[in-house]
């Protein structure tokens, strides 16, 4: 089995600090980590939510996604989606993979979409 790795394959790209709130559409083509208050749309390929960050969307979409902040709205990612412990998310997600550590507070709908092509191994 394959371990899970809770950073992006290459340094993130945009730092987005806890002194910004934003409102309106955040996108980006390479790694987020998300300090700030959002509120609004966020797409990306790697997204972290900090455990200081604040994010409300109507739609969230990523190839890979942590959480360790507040979440609040839809989320559908592409591959693996790690909710980490303290964190705290209000959300309907969709997901190849899903894992919620101990101590996370989630609500929600969860729909598993299925193996990812990045996580399949083959013996």
């Amino acid at each position: 089995m394959r371990r899970l790795n809770f950073e992006p394959p290459e340094p993130y790209a945009t730092y987005i600090g806890p002194a910004v709130i934003l409102n309106g559409k955040l996108r980006s083509n390479l790694p987020l980590d998300l300090r700030c208050v959002l509120h609004g749309s966020l797409e990306g390929t790697f997204i972290r939510i900090d455990h200081n960050a604040d994010i409300e969307t109507g739609m969230c979409t990523a190839q890979h996604a942590v959480i360790a902040g507040r979440f609040t709205g839809s989320m559908n990612v592409a591959d693996t989606i790690v909710i980490l412990p303290n964190a705290n998310v209000l959300a309907d997600i969709k997901a190849a993979n899903i894992r919620i550590f101990e101590g996370a507070k989630f609500e929600g709908d969860i729909e598993i979409t299925g193996i990812s092509p990045t996580n399949y191994v083959r013996d």
